[in-house]
């Protein structure tokens, strides 16, 4: 005699659907913030990264052009650019390659020419603005200004900032000059995230040598998104 052996299928009641459903929405209440704080804190280490690797590119262009090229940035903004620096007198030292200011008033780039003469192409320094990582700004660029930052500046026909300063003119920061023969500009870069996390891009300027650090997060500004 063959026995069958009925096996119950007990289902989900509605409870017990709410109930999961409830713990999941919980995990995910905690999960998804977590990950949205590590992507945020990844940009803000990408952006620093960036920042070095477009300083060392034009500390290089400024000792091989024998011109000095400048970064300036939107404070409390996102936006930055790093140009040749056009103080007035670059075309007594700069060679092939620097952006210069004509005697006509045009902005052009010089080139060899044959015979070792100088050739020059009008040149547009549009477009050269460039961006951070997503959510992340400037929040202070504090230079330190010597006789020679004092000089340069005073030479281009801009007001010489007080030692520490961030603002520029316009709303940018303060000129962080990068020279020919290597040094630069004393200053520490400062960004932060929308969560308050800072981290800094210091600039030693006898070797223009780079070093970052993490600082204090500060508390968000409640009144950004």
């Amino acid at each position: 005699m063959i026995h069958r052996q009925n096996h119950s299928r007990r289902a989900f009641t509605l409870l017990e659907m709410l109930l999961v459903l409830a713990i999941m929405v919980a995990i995910a209440g905690i999960a998804i913030p977590t990950f949205d704080s590590m992507v945020t804190s990844r940009r803000l280490s990408q952006s620093i990264t960036q920042l070095q690797n477009e300083f060392m590119a034009a500390r290089v262009t400024a000792m091989r052009t024998g011109q000095a090229q400048v970064l300036r940035a939107t404070l409390q903004g996102s936006e930055y650019s790093i140009s040749p620096w056009l103080g007035g007198t670059e075309d007594q030292d700069a060679s092939a390659g620097a952006t210069i200011m004509s005697s006509s008033g045009q902005i052009v780039q010089t080139e060899s020419g044959t015979g070792g003469s100088v050739l020059t192409s009008a040149v547009d320094l549009e477009g050269e603005t460039k961006e951070l990582s997503e959510g992340i700004q400037f929040s202070a660029i504090e230079t330190l200004i010597d006789s020679r930052n004092a000089n340069e500046i005073q030479k281009s026909g801009e007001s010489v900032p007080t030692a520490g300063s961030s603002v520029g003119q316009s709303g940018l920061s303060s000129p962080l000059l990068l020279y020919p023969d290597g040094s630069t500009t004393t200053a520490q870069i400062i960004l932060v995230d929308p969560q308050g996390r800072r981290m800094a891009l210091q600039v030693r300027g006898v070797t223009g040598q780079l070093r970052a650090v993490r600082l204090t997060s500060i508390e968000p500004n409640p009144a950004k998104p």
